[in-house]
């Protein structure tokens, strides 16, 4: 008995010394090398900056998808309420949800898009070999390409007025507003 627990108590200080060491190892591993120059942490920042932008986007798609979501969500439910209660006046508030809703979503678009914008300026400049050549011979990435990704003067960002003509906004909220119409007309023609 008092064997078993003296290899278990040996067992025990070498389990803790395997996680120290590892602790150690790991932290030796998470101090950057100082000899890392300014190309090396632009290029790694460069990096960074991608991810993040791919990230950006992908949350912005999702917010997009919840807000048509929502519209529908929102809307079918006036619609259906209008024709259970048949409070016929209650169809054009149909239309202060849609453009309430279309507004919004133009107005996460725009941000996007300007996301977008970036993403393509940083792929543009990965695939153009001259440039990318000279960057590797001068050590220096282009100004504006290197997180953090703050607003940049080069890119603008879309008007409202542009971001709700979208195709992909436009012709989703378009379709609403025409069926909220033809339902608003069923209702007036249901009450005479």
């Amino acid at each position: 008995m008092l064997a078993v627990v003296g290899t278990a108590f040996w067992e025990v200080k070498l389990l803790e010394f395997g996680i120290l060491k590892l602790e150690i190892i790991e932290e030796q591993s998470a101090i950057p090398e100082s000899n890392m120059d300014r190309f090396e942490f632009q290029l790694a920042m460069l990096q960074k900056g991608a991810e993040e932008l791919e990230k950006k986007i992908a949350n912005f798609s999702t917010i997009l998808q919840q807000l048509k979501t929502a519209a529908i969500t929102i809307w079918v439910a006036l619609i259906g309420w209008v024709f259970a209660s048949k409070i016929n006046s209650l169809a054009p508030l149909g239309y202060v949800i849609i453009f309430g809703f279309w507004f919004l979503e133009a107005t996460y678009w725009r941000v996007q898009f300007y996301y977008m914008q970036r993403a393509a300026s940083v792929t543009e400049f990965l695939n153009d070999e001259r440039a990318l050549d000279e960057s590797f011979n001068t050590r220096s990435i282009p100004e504006g390409l290197v997180h953090p990704l703050g607003s940049l003067k080069i890119f603008k960002m879309p008007s409202l007025g542009r971001a709700m003509c979208a195709p992909s906004i436009y012709i989703f909220y378009t379709f609403l507003f025409s069926v909220n119409s033809v339902v608003w007309l069923i209702t007036l023609k249901t009450a005479l």
